[in-house]
């Protein structure tokens, strides 16, 4: 008989949940938030999708599980590779469920494949999981699937179809699948702590956010009704497999980050190439144009190009299809942009292979420093492009940081990004989103904590964070705490009012090195204060 059910909303906005409950259109989750405590929940910085959820099942931020983003640099190397599951380096919930005789389930969390085996329980890997037959580790698990639910949708993505008809149909059947499949397996496969994820949401708020007649103000559009509808899908999904279960179980209701507006991508290379800190290589950029299979060149034609392309201006106007980090000239290059949200490489001489900046060295503040003035100066629509700047040690800590980046920019609230894959497939600096966006993360999501094991209490003065749930649970179902974990134990909406039982708990998976020695963000704040720069 499950104990507790964990359900995940990938993208509940807070102020949108709030709005649609207090409109009746969500009854489910106002049964639930009304029961219990309901909260803003702060996601990660930045708030995205692989790095928020790890940070929710294992409990620690960033600097200690070692997600930064979809895909990462390692250590040594400038090709980039997608991150997997085996990347996380601390436990997640259901390992410690497990070391306590405590059953569990977790389906579709994102950063989930490949599946992990879990004692006395099982995971069903989400997206990047290539095909139905790579979903479970568990074979009876992974079995029942197959013969049961051979159409299950791994996921959907709005820029995988040209017919936006197809991708709303699309969505709307892959949530119908994931609910069923959660009510079967619950029957099947009975567990103690249920844990399920439903992405369909962030699928929509991405495509159709500007549309929306709760952005809009109902404007007949098409899509305008499409988060709405789909939010109300999973909010029947939620309170059927609550109803399975008499709503006996306590019920854990969250999301990885909130929703607001896309405007632009921004290639931020394309500014740092323009100032001076990132170059490539003119003979390889030369190369790259004369194999071009279009290339209808001639003895003079070469050399004049040949000639041009010494220069810096010139370099920066070559057609962005040539260029790539595989030719960039790392001899002449102090930093870079890689991956999603602004993340900002120092290329440094500990971290990268050609790198020639020592961490902490006076070339380093200096470069941080003139970067953040220069950042400061870029402007959209006559407003500053960067919020707000963090230092990697200001904002993670733990033995792998030094795999974050140097520095994490908040560009306009994140309605602007940068895009992972794609550096280098525009000439300008600011572009239309090169997929069919509308809509980006926020930093609010949403958190209600409801049944046997907790309780209504106001809302904290600082909302919760993703790293608090999990000591919470840990607390609320009487178990023992890891010293290692980051969160803290929300007392007040949990029932078990005794004091939390913490213990000397491994936290991390296997053997974790150490990073090089990295300087706190206050031995680098008194270093860029004394040369001038804060």
């Amino acid at each position: 008989m499950t104990k507790l059910f964990l359900f995940g909303i990938d993208g509940a906005d807070y102020h949108l949940t709030r709005k649609l409950i207090a409109r009746g259109l969500l009854p489910n989750l106002k049964r639930i938030s009304e029961a219990g405590y309901f909260s803003q929940l702060t996601s990660t910085i930045p708030p995205l999708t692989p790095q928020a959820w790890s940070s929710f099942a294992c409990g620690v931020n960033p600097g200690k599980h070692g997600i930064f983003d979809f895909g990462e640099m390692p250590v040594g190397s400038y090709q980039q590779r997608l991150n997997t599951s085996e990347d996380r380096k601390t436990k997640g919930f259901w390992d410690y469920l497990a070391q306590n005789g405590i059953s569990s389930a977790s389906i579709n969390m994102p950063l989930s494949y490949p599946a992990e085996s879990v004692e006395n329980g099982y995971v069903v890997s989400g997206m990047h999981t290539p095909s139905q037959e790579d979903l479970s580790a568990n074979s009876e698990v992974q079995e029942f699937i197959l013969k049961n639910h051979p159409d299950y949708r791994i996921d959907v993505m709005s820029f995988w179809y040209k017919d936006m008809d197809l991708f709303v149909r699309e969505v709307y059947a892959m949530v119908e699948q994931r609910t069923r499949l959660a009510l079967a397996l619950v029957e099947k496969f009975p567990v103690d702590v249920f844990f399920i994820t439903w992405t369909g949401l962030d699928r929509v708020l991405h495509a159709f956010y500007s549309q929306q007649d709760f952005v809009q103000g109902g404007r007949g559009w098409k899509y305008e009704r499409v988060v709405k509808d789909i939010f109300q899908k999973i909010d029947d999904g939620l309170g059927q497999l609550m109803e399975k279960a008499d709503w006996k179980p306590s019920a854990i209701v969250l999301s990885d980050h909130g929703f607001g507006d896309l405007k632009k991508d921004v290639y931020l290379n394309n500014y740092f190439q323009e100032l001076g800190y990132f170059d490539f290589r003119p003979e390889e950029l030369t190369r790259q144009m004369f194999e071009h299979p279009n290339w209808e060149g001639g003895a003079f034609r070469n050399r004049l190009y040949s000639t041009l392309m010494q220069l810096r201006s010139f370099r920066r106007k070559a057609p962005w299809q040539q260029k790539s980090f595989g030719i960039v000239d790392w001899s002449k290059t102090r930093c870079f942009s890689a991956g999603l949200f602004g993340n900002i490489y120092i290329n440094r001489k500990d971290r990268f292979p050609d790198g020639f900046i020592e961490y902490g060295s006076r070339d380093y503040i200096e470069t941080l420093g003139s970067l953040i003035d220069d950042l400061g100066k870029l402007k959209l629509d006559g407003k500053p492009v960067v919020s707000d700047f963090y230092l990697s040690s200001e904002i993670y800590h733990g033995p792998h940081v030094n795999k974050a980046p140097d520095l994490i920019l908040n560009m306009q609230d994140y309605a602007l990004i940068t895009r992972g894959g794609s550096e280098f497939h525009s000439n300008k600096i600011f572009e239309t989103p090169e997929v069919n966006h509308s809509g980006n993360h926020r930093m609010e999501g949403i958190l209600m904590l409801s049944g046997s094991h907790f309780r209504q209490c106001p809302e904290y003065v600082h909302p919760p964070i993703l790293e608090d749930i999990l000591p919470t649970m840990l607390h609320a179902l009487q178990l023992e705490i890891p010293w290692g974990l980051d969160g803290r134990v929300l007392r007040k909406a949990v029932i078990n009012q005794s004091e939390p039982n913490f213990a000397e708990i491994e936290i991390y998976r296997g053997e974790s090195q150490d990073s090089p020695t990295q300087l706190g963000d206050e031995e680098l704040e008194k270093r860029m204060r004394a040369l001038g720069y804060m």
